[in-house]
């Protein structure tokens, strides 16, 4: 039963994923800023998932599937080197801080509100 969760959660995960993608581009904005977005509220949400719930089915819902699907390290891989190979390096740097330094801290603050 708790495969069919993962799995459930997995598809709300990748659909919120791809509508956070639309929205942002929408805006005009690159679809790497959807990517950063989507790991700094994943993180978040993840830290407030790991400090507030006990329920095993409910965690693998949210936490491997909703939000393991929601959030993305391989695309922000991709995009950083993107950025990279198009000579934004500043971008880049600013790009790997911005998810992995913000993305500890919301997730610290998540867990400990």
């Amino acid at each position: 039963m708790e495969w069919i969760m993962v799995a459930i959660g997995g598809g709300v995960g990748a659909f919120l994923r791809y509508a956070v993608t639309l929205f942002i581009t929408k805006l005009h904005y690159p679809a790497y800023y959807a990517t950063g977005v989507v790991n700094l509220v994943g993180s978040f949400l993840l830290g407030i998932v790991i400090h507030s719930l006990n329920e095993e089915m409910i965690i693998s819902f949210l936490v491997v599937g909703v939000l393991g699907a929601f959030t993305t390290f391989s695309t922000f891989a991709f995009d950083f080197v993107g950025l990279f190979n198009k000579g934004h390096i500043s971008k880049g740097i600013n790009y790997i801080l911005i998810n992995l330094v913000g993305g500890l801290l919301l997730f610290a603050i998540g867990y400990y509100i």
